[in-house]
Parts: structure tokens; sequence; C-alpha cells
């Protein structure tokens, strides 16, 4: 029985055909070195921060309309705050005001000035035109409150004539506007 060699071998021959991995004598060509290549050229936005930028962008945009909204409304609030506290100065003085209408003699010093009743025994003065200086004031205040000459307690009739007498005496009606 013969025995079969593997891969195409007698068993114990020879090689008729040489091996392909054997080296053969002769050199083998060289090569000339490599030049070190030249470092990749990096450019300044790569795509993870192109994305991050982006994404930053969106955040930004995302943020201002509504932050510029909360300016505004703040802007409101702190108007509206004083317009409160503006409202709640004219409630107080008008609710002074009311409390000094309650007083009589408020009413009639009031009533004097705007409507110009007097009481009775005082005379009033309207004066037309530019407003009095001091000095024009003090004389109309003169006038209108002037020093009464003594009254006698007699009867009526003395009165009466006492009345006509300083009524028609020059000397005392100059004394009265001086």
């Amino acid at each position: 029985m013969t025995r079969k060699a593997a891969a195409g071998r007698g068993p114990r021959g020879a090689r008729k055909a040489p091996a392909r991995n054997r080296r053969t004598s002769k050199p083998q060509p060289r090569r000339a070195p490599a030049r070190p290549a030249a470092p990749p050229r990096r450019t300044a936005l790569t795509g993870r921060a192109a994305i991050l930028a982006l994404a930053l962008a969106f955040v930004i945009v995302a943020i201002a309309l509504p932050f510029k909204i909360w300016l505004s409304q703040r802007g409101d609030l702190s108007s509206l705050n004083a317009q409160i506290r503006r409202a709640q100065e004219r409630v107080a003085e008008l609710h002074a005001q009311d409390q000094k209408w309650n007083d009589p003699a408020y009413i009639a010093a009031q009533a004097h000035k705007r409507l110009h009743y007097v009481m009775p025994g005082q005379s009033n003065r309207v004066v037309l035109g530019p407003k009095p200086t001091h000095r024009q004031q003090a004389i109309a205040a003169a006038i209108a409150h002037p020093a009464a000459p003594p009254v006698s307690d007699g009867p009526w009739y003395s009165q009466l004539w006492q009345s006509m007498q300083t009524a028609g005496d020059p000397a005392a009606n100059r004394s009265g506007q001086s």
C-alpha cells in the first residue's frame, strides 16, 4: 500500500519546485527613504467646534427674545410702580384736603378767597389788573381794616350824629388811608 504524501510531495522525495516564500539571493531594489510628511494642515474650526458654535448660537437666539421681553416687562413694572406711588400720594393729598373742608374756619376762608364773600361788617375790594406788589398789599390791608373811631355807648341818635361827624371830617378819613 502506498501512502500518499500531503501537498503533492512524495513521502520522502525531494522537492522539485522552489518554495514560494523562499528568499532569493538577489538583493531587492532599495527604496528611497520616505520624506517626513508635513503635518496635516489643521483648520481653526474643526467639526466638533463647528457643532458647538452652532449649538451656542441656537441657545443664544432661543434666550435672546425671552430676555428682551423680560427686560421690557421689568421696565413696565417699574413705571407702573411709579404711577402707583404718585396715585397714592395724590390720594393722601385729597384725603388731607377733605379733612380741611371739615373745618368751618377753612370753609369761611375759602368762601372769602374764591367767592369774595365777606362777613357782616367787613368790606370787600377786588383789584383787577396785574398782581399787586408787597407794598400795595400792605396798603390794601390797612384800608380794609382801618382803626375804628371810638363809638359812644349812648342812644342811637347820638351814635348816628357821631358817625356823620366822622364821615365829614377830612382828617379822620386821611388817617384811615395812611
